[in-house]
């Protein structure tokens, strides 16, 4: 029997949060969060859990004896472990994070199989609002041994119904009735899929019932342990960026997903930032999504690059894949609009094995060097070299000579430049466990 620990995230109004944070990946799952303060000031931060009842609990006690509710100091991060939770039963819950401060929060996933020797990992962010209606650009049910795993939160006050409508090898439907405040809905593709639906690679739109605002993640596993996790968009854009995109970079290879949310056709043209020449894609009612390799599609020089999508005549939407040869995948979604600061949760450097990068894009209008704070580490803030308008750099954690090994903390990332925009991705990946499953993981800085 499959148990699960699953948590969700949101940010609503009242600086309260939600976010699915666990699925159903394999037969033992569980999960943390993390949060960071990334107001300017003292952050007092309280964790409420609801089960699949939709009943709340608020322990007063979580992991690492940190009582509940807590204080975060600026730019102060804390992980929630949840199988540490004393007074919490086993069991697939969604989380509310309320805050006097601002946060940013990220939920990680791991899943075993029963044997313990095939591993699944996955990661996404907290989303800055909920929608009555929002879009996965990627669903997936037997299609070359991939299936999805849809986690939908109602972020909203009142109960409500929540229906998946999905668009792959044909239109099927499924509904979850009376989803309480707070509690989320889980729709297994893989053990649970509409009837008649085949083996297909498509997209789906969800929706509540009375207008309820939701959230939701999409965890998307294959066998061996790959995963991939995202988040679902509540609404498009007519430009997107992605800071990361890899072609045989140190074995790494990405595509992306790219899928037009209006009806009618959208005309895509995708820039790298290296001066490859673009890609287009003509996006109709018939075939609303394009995929691209780039193996294929990208015929310059360089091996990690950027990308400006851009759309006319419809709102687009895009999530980037990455995977190499060792069965590790991870994904993330494309960025609407950047700010000139982020937040990033989590960053390890030799942490129980974990390291991490992450890739900032430029997104402004100037030309900008990026000012990089570690926690714990204040001292040691420093500039990146300048970044080109639509470029992006690579910080590399390992490579910090001065974070020690075993390092685990969040990092505030800064667009120096007057009106300088910026976006942020992280991966994570144990190099240690290449060969016992998936153990990659990237999210959404925010």
């Amino acid at each position: 029997m499959k148990r699960f620990l699953a948590v969700v995230m949101v940010v609503l109004m009242a600086l309260a949060f939600a976010v699915p944070v666990g699925a159903q990946l394999g037969d033992v799952d569980n999960s943390s969060f993390t949060v960071q303060n990334v107001g300017d000031g003292l952050a007092s931060v309280q964790i409420s859990f609801y089960d699949e009842s939709g009943t709340e609990h608020t322990p007063a006690t979580l992991n690492a004896s940190k009582s509940n509710p807590f204080q975060l100091a600026a730019g102060e991060s804390f992980e929630v472990y949840v199988p540490g939770i004393p007074t919490l039963p086993a069991g697939r819950y969604s989380v509310v994070i309320s805050s006097s401060e601002p946060l940013v929060a990220i939920a990680n996933l791991i899943g075993q199989n029963t044997a313990g020797t095939v591993f699944y990992n996955g990661s996404y962010s907290g989303a800055a609002q909920g929608a009555a209606s929002i879009n996965l650009p990627s669903v997936t049910h037997q299609y070359y041994n991939w299936n999805s795993l849809i986690s939908v939160q109602n972020v909203g006050t009142e109960a409500t119904n929540i229906t998946v409508q999905y668009f792959c090898g044909g239109t099927f439907q499924q509904t979850r009735n009376a989803v309480q405040p707070g509690g989320a809905a889980h729709f297994d593709l893989e053990t649970d899929a509409p009837a008649g639906m085949g083996g297909c690679a498509g997209s789906a739109i969800i929706s509540s019932s009375n207008g309820q605002p939701l959230v939701a993640v999409d965890n998307q596993t294959a066998s061996g342990g790959f995963t991939q996790s995202f988040n679902a968009f509540s609404e498009g854009s007519a430009t997107i960026y992605v800071p990361a995109m890899y072609e045989d970079y140190y074995t790494w290879n990405s595509s992306v997903n790219i899928s037009k949310l209006g009806s009618g056709t959208a005309q895509v043209t995708v820039e790298y930032s290296d001066g490859s020449p673009d890609s287009t894609c003509n996006l109709t009612d018939a075939a609303p999504s394009c995929l691209l390799y780039m193996p294929t599609a990208h015929t310059g020089s360089a091996k990690l690059f950027a990308a400006t999508v851009t759309s006319v005549g419809q709102p687009i939407v895009a999530i980037v894949n990455s995977a190499n040869p060792t069965g590790q995948a991870q994904t993330y979604g494309g960025f609407p609009g950047g700010s000139g600061q982020v937040g990033l949760p989590t960053v390890m450097k030799g942490y129980y094995g974990w390291d991490t990068s992450f890739t900032c894009q430029n997104v402004g209008s100037v030309a900008t060097t990026l000012g990089i704070s570690y926690q714990g580490h204040a001292a040691s803030a420093y500039n990146t070299a300048s970044i080109p308008v639509g470029g992006s750099v690579e910080v590399y954690q390992p490579s910090e000579a001065f974070l020690a090994s075993g390092y685990r903390g969040s990092v505030t990332v800064t667009a120096n430049a007057t009106g300088g925009e910026i976006v942020c991705i992280v991966n994570q990946t144990n190099p240690g466990m290449v060969g016992k499953g998936d153990w990659s993981m990237s999210y959404n800085a925010q």
